[in-house]
């Protein structure tokens, strides 16, 4: 279960700053045979056909769902950027395929058409460390079909609830963090592992772990987390710290984050500017196209409940002079209810923010449908 998304509550109250405006386009209808409510589910993107891919989820116990996975769905579907209306398309993967889970983490691979999924929580079974490959991911080029990839090296240990990221250039996914299915204080991990091939085409994956120099960030689950492919940075924001019980807002980076180029390194940044709330289960997408680059954050929830506001973080890799927080979002008319582990993908070509599900106070087997942010970097 999603344990740590259900626990905060509070909705707290932040400045308003000044900022380009951000409209949304609102709550899209969807079809009647789409996806089961859930929560904890994995969604990507292909930049290039502007299909969007979902992956498994939890039904949160909801007992009047139609439940095909018995909580722990491995379903996949696919739908394009929502405009106006979504068509949701039920992909037959024939078999093998993995494990039902949620709260894993998936990467795409634009090259090769292929999303990559490890780890998760898949209930009775506990947490998973395997690693599949969904081949023709997008819906072109053949049938999507499930590849379970064998990675020499490590493996990292099983886990749920971290942060995953994909270098294409590098073909190399890296993971951070998060937290064992065995409950408790010691239940944490803050430790950096990269995936080399990890879209498993052109030679066998390789599991390396990192050991970055710097002091590494005080959680170690929950965080939202982006990644800079041009300089090989990964961003983590937020989080949640198992042993201490609480929920931060600080934000780092950790450079060589794709395990080449140089010796990787964990760097605290002190942005000016808010800060937003501290909270655990927050969603953030990238706009490394423009100089600074911007990280939307959305969303998450803290000891008192669940979030809804907007924030971006201006230089966000750190690369730019001191990163500024900027709230977003205020005059928004038509708003999602405040909500905590959604999947967020970002359109660079359209700038859009596209969300789905989630869970909040109304809907705690998750959200239904998608939402989207124009003008999502606020420039």
């Amino acid at each position: 279960m999603m344990k740590t998304k259900l626990m905060r509550d509070i909705l707290i109250a932040v400045g308003v700053l000044s900022l380009a405006p951000v409209v949304p386009l609102g709550a899209q209808a969807w079809t009647p045979s789409g996806p089961v409510q859930r929560v904890g589910q994995n969604m990507v993107l292909d930049p290039v056909s502007g299909m969007m891919i979902l992956f498994g989820g939890e039904t949160n116990g909801n007992e009047n769902l139609t439940d095909p996975g018995n909580g722990y769905l491995n379903d996949v579907w696919r739908s394009t950027v929502p405009t106006y209306g979504v068509t949701w398309t039920l992909v037959n993967t024939g078999t093998p395929t993995p494990a039902g889970r949620e709260a894993g983490g998936m990467v795409y691979d634009p090259v090769s058409n292929r999303a990559i999924i490890f780890g998760g929580n898949s209930g009775s079974l506990g947490c998973d460390n395997d690693v599949w490959a969904l081949t023709n991911a997008n819906g072109t080029g053949g049938t999507s079909a499930w590849v379970q990839l064998s990675p020499t090296g490590g493996p990292p240990p099983a886990r749920q609830n971290f942060v995953a990221v994909y270098d294409s250039t590098a073909n190399t996914m890296t993971i951070f963090g998060g937290e064992n299915c065995s409950g408790g204080a010691g239940a944490g991990l803050s430790d950096v592992w990269v995936l080399s091939n990890a879209n498993g085409e052109n030679g066998t994956p390789a599991w390396t772990e990192l050991t970055p120099s710097g002091t590494p960030p005080s959680v170690n689950t929950d965080y939202a987390a982006v990644y800079d492919s041009t300089n090989h940075i990964m961003i983590v924001f937020g989080g949640y710290n198992v042993m201490t019980t609480k929920v931060t807002n600080d934000v780092w980076t950790l450079s060589n984050a794709n395990g080449t180029g140089g010796a990787p390194v964990w760097t605290e940044l002190s942005p000016s500017g808010g800060p937003p709330a501290p909270r655990a289960n927050s969603s953030a997408v990238y706009n490394q196209t423009d100089n600074p680059t911007r990280m939307i954050i959305y969303g998450g929830s803290n000891p008192g409940g669940y979030l809804g506001d907007i924030w971006i973080l201006s230089g966000a890799n750190g690369l730019s002079g001191t990163p500024m927080w900027i709230q977003a979002g205020q005059s928004l008319k038509v708003y999602p209810n405040p909500r905590a582990g959604v999947s967020a993908v970002y359109d660079p070509v359209l700038d859009k923010m596209i969300i789905y599900g989630g869970s909040s106070l109304s809907e705690p087997a998750g959200e239904q449908g998608f939402w989207v942010l124009a003008k999502a970097d606020g420039l």
